[in-house]
């Protein structure tokens, strides 16, 4: 699915409206769609009172439609007015017209906020609610909210109801996620059409709640047009970037995986990527990594193949070990970089690794680091290879030079993207939330994930979902796309149990299994 901005969306719709439908069935086919996911969620809704809070353009439009299918439903529904109904856009008027009768037989109730003194009035209506629902502003908001907008949000924000959002909460910047000052803070965004770039970026995405994406029957001509080269990595995503299996295959063809990594310091990185990289249905993983590690990783992890290399003083893999490595197991793809650290030995064998691998690789964390300083011998290393590189901001910066972790969403993407593009590898950019970027030009975003998977590991386990998927076979960009999916998805699984908190990187990994079982 794409992700638009909110000039994308705009175009969508009038190109829409000139050429298949009218606005007002568009408004109409929005109305329904929030009407449904209001009746899944807060049913049965005809013993709710709604308060619906409008402003003037077509975000009210759609609102008014809501409230008319409330109260067909038999629903008590209270129309909050910050203007004057002769101020509303044309289509919004028109849906104000149809509620005439629900006004006089009093199924529906108003209020003029633009008159004085209504914050009290308003407050005792709210203590009577069940739902607000916020028709006030939509995806055009590129100022700070207004005052009289701003009191309004700050007594639904403050009533402790659940808020249902229109298209973007109310203050929220669509096409970057920033807050205009203030914002709605939803527990559901029922965003319209397409999802907008701002309910995926922080600090508009905390502000989202639960989005869920309301078809209003735009034609795949139209949006095809657009030349759009954003997408999301959900779930319907996900499955279609799984590989496929055969009921008769053995663990070779299920593929084998090398994973070059760890060091006395950090053998839990080891053992955290080739683990995840069985639990995505990876047939055999191979684990390079110091001998001195080779007890604990056994021990813990008995269906991965230790393979024990020469260490340094300090506990981390030995330049030596490169024909150890070569030549030690054939492999379908190769996975460098978790804990290795970047010891002058070990940071050289990983160059010339990248360099005479013949495979599709995974660079990853001090993987990475070890080209610091080296970023056009990586790209050489690389070239014409199915190559993916997964950095956090730091790694990014350490590399290329680039520093994107407090670029906005806009800039961003751009930065990733021309990286992407002129190195010829998939960027897998480990942020809130994480991008993958490919050459060609498309950038895909997460939806999954939460906080808590701020902990130590937790990228370890990505790499290992990846090179798992690499290993069986997926391209690149799939490969990423389907680790990327897995892994968010796997910790939103753990986190039913621990909290998001308490969650850690072992909970994650051992859930992978199961959200692989679900797309399956």
């Amino acid at each position: 699915m794409y992700i638009v901005t909110g000039n994308e969306m705009r175009r969508i719709d009038e190109e829409t409206i000139e050429r298949f439908v009218p606005g007002i069935t568009l408004m109409e086919r929005a109305g329904q769609r929030i009407y449904e996911r209001l009746c899944a969620d807060f049913g049965p809704i005809e013993s709710r009172k709604v308060s619906i809070f409008l402003g003037r353009g077509n975000n009210a439009g759609d609102g008014l439609v809501v409230a008319r299918l409330l109260a067909e439903a038999g629903a008590r529904v209270r129309l909050d007015y910050l203007h004057e109904p002769k101020d509303f856009s044309p289509d919004a008027f028109k849906n104000y017209g149809k509620l005439s009768n629900f006004r006089k037989n009093k199924e529906i109730s108003e209020n003029f906020l633009y008159l004085a003194d209504w914050d009290k009035k308003v407050k005792l209506e709210l203590e009577e609610s069940d739902l607000i629902i916020d028709s006030l502003l939509g995806t055009g908001i590129s100022k700070p909210v207004r005052e009289n907008y701003e009191r309004v949000i700050q007594v639904m924000n403050s009533s402790g109801l659940p808020i249902v959002s229109i298209d973007v909460p109310s203050g929220v910047n669509g096409d970057t996620g920033e807050i205009m000052g203030i914002s709605v803070q939803a527990d559901v965004t029922v965003t319209l059409g397409l999802p907008k770039v701002g309910l995926l970026f922080y600090p508009g995405k905390s502000f989202s709640g639960d989005v869920a994406v309301g078809d209003i029957g735009i034609p795949g001509e139209v949006i095809e047009g657009q030349a759009l080269s954003l997408y999301l990595i959900d779930a319907e995503q996900a499955r279609e970037d799984l590989p496929v299996k055969k009921p008769e295959a053995h663990k070779f063809a299920r593929g084998s995986l090398l994973v070059v990594a760890g060091s006395r310091r950090y053998a839990g990185a080891a053992r955290l990527a080739a683990e995840s990289a069985l639990r995505v249905g990876c047939g055999i993983v191979y684990l390079a990594a110091p001998h001195s590690i080779r007890g604990a990783v056994q021990a813990s992890a008995p269906e991965v193949i230790f393979i024990s290399l020469p260490e340094t003083d300090s506990g981390t893999i030995h330049h030596d070990s490169l024909q150890s490595i070569l030549g030690e197991v054939r492999y379908d793809a190769l996975v460098v970089g978790p804990g290795l650290t970047t010891e002058e030995q070990t940071a050289r064998l990983v160059r010339e690794l990248i360099a005479r691998c013949e495979v599709p690789l995974l660079l990853d964390a001090d993987g990475i680091n070890s080209f610091e300083g080296h970023y056009d011998e990586l790209l050489e290393s690389i070239r014409g290879k199915e190559a993916v590189v997964s950095p956090h901001s730091g790694e990014l910066r350490r590399l290329t030079s680039e520093d994107v972790a407090e670029s906005p969403p806009s800039k961003r993407i751009e930065h990733l993207r021309a990286l992407s593009t002129s190195g010829g590898f998939v960027l897998v950019h480990k942020s809130a939330p994480t991008i993958v970027a490919q050459p060609e030009g498309h950038l895909y975003v997460n939806v999954a994930g939460h906080p808590g998977m701020a902990t130590a590991g937790s990228g370890d386990v990505l790499t290992g979902a990846i090179g798992g998927f690499l290993a069986q076979g997926c391209s690149a960009g799939a490969a990423a796309r389907a680790g990327v999916y897995l892994h968010s998805r796997a910790a939103d699984i753990a986190a039913l149990n621990t909290g998001e908190g308490g969650m850690i990187a072992g909970d994650c990994m051992r859930a992978l299994s199961i959200a692989l079982g679900e797309l399956e």
